[in-house]
């Protein structure tokens, strides 16, 4: 009977021990997170919705369309590395995408003079510089985000079909006209408003950071005339996502502790002599 105080007491004393060691262990692995990013870098890419509004009909000096067009409804891609700088204590940032963007669309068809049917396609193409400003209004990933367009012609084709008379079925195919629009301009200046939403996809245990935007923006046809003739224009609607990267900085929650502690009073045990006799 006289091991069983001296067996109850070790115990005690090792199982102190354990807990005592691993207290700034513990303490230790959760005593630094990161911040949010500031700059980040990465990809933005979605589809543009273009809405073409007006009218087009001579598309070169060598070919007039035997009838004008004047709507259009077609999507287009678009895809932009870009760049961002989110201020740390405030709710403001800016952005800066530069890339490829699609403006291309087929016209309604159209009935010419001959009973046949009209078809026009035309194929817009830009290299895009798009700074923006952005502020998150509620200090959450929900953001929204303005500023000007320029964009840069790279492509100005068009193919226009003119399908047979119905009444007259026999009648020969007309060959399609292929070739480039005339009077293009080859800078525009405009401007877009949106809206998008940050989501995280890594914790702040970490200091490399991944972030999920999907976002939405509009492109009115201020300033988006593509020639200088007629009154063809194209309003935009660009419904897309960017994956962001960025490198937190380390934010110590507490002072470091020492390697060693000593032993709390509470935890020091002493075992009675009685308990060897």
């Amino acid at each position: 009977m006289t091991w069983v105080p001296f067996s109850m007491s070790m115990k005690s004393l090792l199982l102190s021990l354990l807990l005592w060691m691993g207290i700034p262990l513990f303490l230790q692995a959760q005593e630094t997170t990161y911040s949010q990013s500031s700059f980040r870098f990465g990809i933005a890419a979605g589809a543009n919705f273009n809405f073409y509004r007006g009218s087009t009909q001579m598309l070169n000096p060598t070919f007039t369309a035997p009838v004008a067009f004047n709507y259009a409804d077609g999507a287009d891609f678009f895809i932009a590395p870009l760049i961002e700088y989110v201020h740390p204590t405030s709710n403001l940032g800016v952005s800066l995408q530069v890339g490829y963007d699609g403006r291309q669309s087929a016209f309604n068809q159209e009935i010419t003079p001959c009973n046949c049917p009209a078809d026009l396609t035309t194929k817009l193409r830009y290299i895009t510089v798009e700074p923006t400003l952005r502020f998150a209004p509620f200090g959450s990933g929900f953001y929204l985000f303005g500023g000007p367009r320029m964009a840069f012609n790279i492509e100005k084709s068009f193919t226009y079909s003119l399908g047979i008379n119905p009444d007259l079925p026999d009648q020969l195919p007309t060959p399609d006209v292929k070739g480039d629009l005339s009077n293009v301009t080859p800078t525009l200046v405009s401007m877009q408003i949106g809206a998008g939403f940050d989501i995280p996809l890594s914790t702040a245990a970490y200091p490399m950071q991944a972030i999920f935007s999907p976002f939405v923006s509009f492109q009115p046809y201020f300033g988006q005339k593509p020639r200088s003739v007629e009154t063809w224009n194209i309003t935009t609607l660009r419904v897309g996502a960017a994956l962001k990267f960025g490198h937190g900085r380390k934010i110590q929650l507490r002072p470091p502790l020492p390697n060693r502690y000593p032993l709390p009073k509470m935890l020091q045990w002493s075992i009675p002599r009685s308990s060897f006799m």
